[in-house]
């Protein structure tokens, strides 16, 4: 399936990224290759992941305090946020 990134979940994907990479080298790169790991398994099993809301779905990383927020569109992967675990929880139901 094609994926679709929301731009504000390209920018969330990008400051995350670039905050670990700023504490510990090589860090970015990890939450890059867990959030990888992520779409992976939503590409493979999109209907899988718990539903927060309608046809909205959420999929936790492995190994950071995150979660891909998602919708399928027309065969397509729709990614709604790259959202923090810590941070306000419906920040980005705008994005809907």
């Amino acid at each position: 399936m094609q994926i679709i990134y929301h731009p504000e979940a390209e920018e969330e994907m990008i400051s995350a990224s670039k905050y670990y990479e700023s504490q510990v080298e090589g860090l970015g790169i990890k939450f890059l290759d867990d959030l990888d790991q992520t779409v992976d398994e939503i590409s493979n099993s999109p209907g899988m992941w718990i539903t927060i809301s309608e046809d909205i779905k959420r999929h936790q990383f492995t190994h950071f305090p995150f979660a891909i927020i998602y919708r399928v569109v027309a065969s397509k992967i729709r990614v709604l946020a790259v959202m923090n675990l810590h941070r306000e929880p419906n920040y980005w139901v705008k994005r809907k």
